[in-house]
């Protein structure tokens, strides 16, 4: 059974790639039994945009939801669909009507898969990302009216080298009837939809944003 469960979302670590090239993950040694101590603890210093994580309401919207508004049942994902969409360098993604049509209007987690994840050891990954594009939220909304999700295997919905039309898809998908965005999710593993998903935030109180631990079951 486990091996119908897998991770979609990377371990946090020193190397995990930020937007616009940014540094700042810190987890470092605190007490080590090395040294003497009765156990081993590390300290952390991260923002709250960093690797697999979600936007919520509050990132482009003063007055938008924040992460504590979300109940628990929220997060549990029972109509989770995988599209594969070529997508290259600085591309914005829109989708054609054949491929609309093709997303299950019962849909209520779409992943985005273009492979672009195959490339987030280099530089390109952060500075030629693909992004969507902002008539794309529209456009899902009216075909999948019970969407709360869309997550993608690049890292950000803002096209680096498209950054003012990338603020503005950020504010269609989060603006009336928020659509939440995880960006940067691993995908490798993903060959078809999941029968179901999980996606669970870290709780932090008041956030605009979160990581989060994504777990599809196949």
């Amino acid at each position: 059974m486990t091996n119908n469960i897998i991770y979609l979302s990377y371990f946090l670590d020193s190397e995990t790639p930020l937007y616009g090239g940014s540094k700042g993950i810190e987890i470092k040694p605190d007490r080590s039994i090395k040294n003497g101590d009765t156990a081993n603890t590390k300290k952390l210093a991260l923002g709250n945009h960093s690797g697999t994580h979600i936007d919520f309401p509050n990132h482009f919207f003063e007055n938008g939801k924040l992460s504590h508004d979300y109940e628990a049942s929220f997060w549990i994902f029972n109509a989770p669909f995988l599209v594969n969409v070529n997508a290259g360098e600085n591309e914005l993604i829109s989708f054609n009507n054949n491929l609309l049509e093709s997303v299950p209007v019962e849909t209520d987690f779409l992943i985005l898969k273009t492979g672009f994840g195959n490339v987030r050891s280099t530089q390109a990954y952060w500075n030629y990302n693909p992004g969507l594009h902002p008539s794309l939220a529209s456009a899902l909304r009216h075909r999948c009216p019970d969407l709360r999700v869309i997550g993608m295997d690049f890292i950000s919905v803002t096209s680096f080298q498209n950054r003012e039309i990338g603020r503005t898809a950020h504010k269609e998908f989060l603006g009336s009837s928020p659509i939440l965005l995880v960006e940067d999710m691993d995908l490798s593993k993903l060959e078809e939809s999941p029968r179901s998903l999980m996606c669970f935030p870290l709780m932090l109180n008041g956030a605009d944003g979160a990581p989060v631990t994504v777990i599809a079951i196949l």
